[in-house]
Order: C-alpha cells, then sequence, then structure tokens
C-alpha cells in the first residue's frame, strides 16, 4: 500500500505544478486580448481541468459497448466532481480569499448550472440516458459557449489583436503552449491520484457507484481544486470562480454527453433519489451565498463554513444510507 500512496502524493504535486502553469498563462491571455478571467475560467480553464472526467466518460462508454458496464463510474464521477467543487472546493477556497461576481455571470452561468443539472436528472429519470439524449446535452454546451464568447467579443478582440502591427510583450502561442502543458500535467496527476485511490479503495470492496462519487469524482475535481486555489493566492479571483462554475455546467452536459453519445447510460434509482438532488440544493445554496454581496470570501467564513459541512452532510448521508 505504501507505493499507490506516494504515487498518489506525486499526483497532487503534478495537479500543483499544473495549475501554476494554467493560471499564469490564462491571465496573460485574459490581459493581452482583453477576455475577462471570469470568461478564461469558464471556458478554457473548465474545459481543459475537466478532461479528466471527459475521458473518464468516454472511456466509459466505450466499455460499456464491450459488455463491461461502467455507467455508474461515469455518472458518478460527473455527480462527486460537481458537488464536491461547489461545496468543498468552493467553501476551502473561500476561506482562504475573496471571490467576487456579477449579476451578469452569476444570473446567466448559475442558471444554466442548474439548467445542466436538472437537465441531467430528468434525462435520467426512466433509468437511462440515450445517444440522443447524449447529442442534445453535447449540442446544449456548444449552444451556451457560442452565447457567452460572442457576448464577451472574443472573436472581435481576437481578430483584432492579430491585424495588430503593435509589438506585444505577451505572445499568445507561448501562453496557449503552457496553458497545453499546464493541462497535461493536470490530466498526468489526475490519473496517478484515480488509479491510485481506486487502488487504496478496492482494498475495502466499495461498489461502483460508490466509487465513482466518493473516490473517482474527488479525485478528477483535484484540477479545479488546484486551479481554485493558484487564483485565488495570484490574484486571480475570477478566474477560480469561473473555473468551479464552468465545471459543474461541463460535467453534466459535455463530460456526460461525450459518453452517452458512445453508448448511453444506466442511472441507478438512488443516484435519482439522493445524489443529484443534494447536489441541486447545494449549488442553489452556493449562488445564494454569492448573490447576498456579490462575493463570497473570508470577509464572511461563514460561508464557507456552510457550504464545507454540506459536503460532510452529504458524504455522511452517502456513507450511511447510500454505500
Amino acid at each position: 500500500m505504501i507505493i499507490p500512496i506516494l504515487l498518489l502524493l506525486t499526483g497532487i504535486i503534478f495537479l500543483w505544478f499544473g495549475s501554476d502553469l494554467v493560471v499564469e498563462a490564462a491571465k496573460k491571455l485574459a490581459k493581452k486580448f482583453n477576455i475577462s478571467h471570469a470568461l478564461i475560467g469558464l471556458t478554457i480553464i473548465s474545459i481543459g481541468t475537466s478532461l479528466p472526467e471527459i475521458f473518464t466518460n468516454i472511456l466509459s462508454g466505450i466499455k460499456n459497448i464491450k459488455g463491461i458496464e461502467a455507467s455508474g463510474v461515469a455518472i458518478g464521477t460527473n455527480i462527486g466532481s460537481c458537488l464536491t467543487q461547489i461545496t468543498l472546493i468552493l467553501g476551502v477556497t473561500a476561506l482562504i480569499g475573496t471571490m467576487y461576481t456579477t449579476k451578469k455571470i452569476l444570473y446567466r452561468d448559475g442558471i444554466m448550472v442548474l439548467v445542466a443539472i436538472a437537465a441531467m436528472f430528468f434525462f435520467g429519470l426512466n433509468g437511462w440516458v440515450s445517444r440522443l439524449e447524449g447529442i442534445i446535452l453535447i449540442v446544449g454546451y456548444f449552444i451556451y459557449l457560442f452565447f457567452i464568447s460572442k457576448d464577451a467579443k472574443i472573436v472581435q478582440n481576437i481578430r483584432a489583436e492579430m491585424h495588430s502591427h503593435k509589438i506585444e510583450e505577451i505572445n499568445p502561442f507561448i501562453s496557449m503552449t503552457l496553458i497545453c502543458v499546464g493541462i497535461g500535467l493536470l490530466i498526468f496527476g489526475s490519473k496517478f491520484v484515480v488509479d491510485n485511490a481506486l487502488q487504496i479503495a478496492n482494498r475495502f470492496g466499495l461498489a461502483q457507484s460508490f466509487i465513482g462519487v466518493m473516490i473517482i469524482g474527488v479525485g478528477t475535481c483535484l484540477p479545479e481544486l488546484s486551479t481554485a486555489l493558484k487564483g485565488i493566492l495570484k490574484d486571480a479571483h475570477a478566474i477560480s470562480l469561473g473555473t468551479l462554475i464552468g465545471s459543474n455546467i461541463t460535467d453534466p452536459m459535455f463530460s456526460l454527453g461525450s459518453g452517452a453519445l458512445i453508448s448511453g447510460f444506466f442511472v441507478e434509482k438512488n443516484l435519482l433519489l439522493f445524489d443529484i438532488p443534494f447536489w441541486f440544493f447545494a449549488t442553489v445554496i452556493a449562488l445564494l451565498l454569492l448573490k447576498r454581496n456579490m462575493k463570497i470570501g473570508k470577509e464572511d467564513r461563514k460561508e464557507g463554513i456552510m457550504l464545507i459541512l454540506l459536503y460532510i452532510i452529504f458524504v455522511f448521508i452517502k456513507i450511511k444510507f447510500f454505500m
């Protein structure tokens, strides 16, 4: 058991350095193209840090086609990752620094998170997320990306920069390369963490659905934890919040949709009875806390503590009644 533990710690170190590269490069891109930190977090970083969930869902779909049932791993990973982000990670980050939002971001993206969770719930009510529903989730996700990118005038800003003859200190290609390297470290580190966490969990004979929600889900959201903390420590608060909100949209729509498109997924009843409703409830609480003063942070530590307690309550109920 010593080797898996050491490899798990190694994975966490990769996550930390990877997130550092991503945050710094994203800040430079935001500055060069006049794109807000929040939008960078909602798009580039949230997709990049969700790659472990995306690949988990795709591989689960491939296993289903091969006759190896892995639906519980796929759906459980999305739920576990997102719920951990919106409670534990947001709470811990809020205890360290302050994250600000705007009414526009809160209502547009916050509502989109709730829509994504609701879509996942209603599609799974019959116990099956079909290929067609997977396509609907993916198309819905790209429509959302199109509107927020159009709203922020990203294309116009990038085109203007490309046609500019001014010599800029910031090289966008270097920044994008660093983001790719950072995301690579995040993925590599996540694989170390998840693989070895599974080895440790298997020693205790845990069920597939439990592993998906409590082990893999938590492991695959470590990139978001690292990136959110780095964002706070490096004064890129909007990247931290944007990453967490963006991942809660990416995972239930694009990650789940990608896997379901391959094979379709079975949805366990206990996920519909407890996990998804609790996730929806916790998200509403988090959004209401943000709405109070358009921020959440160390000025009012009760907010962060409340979110952490929500996660602890979830874990207790999950272990006690749904293990």
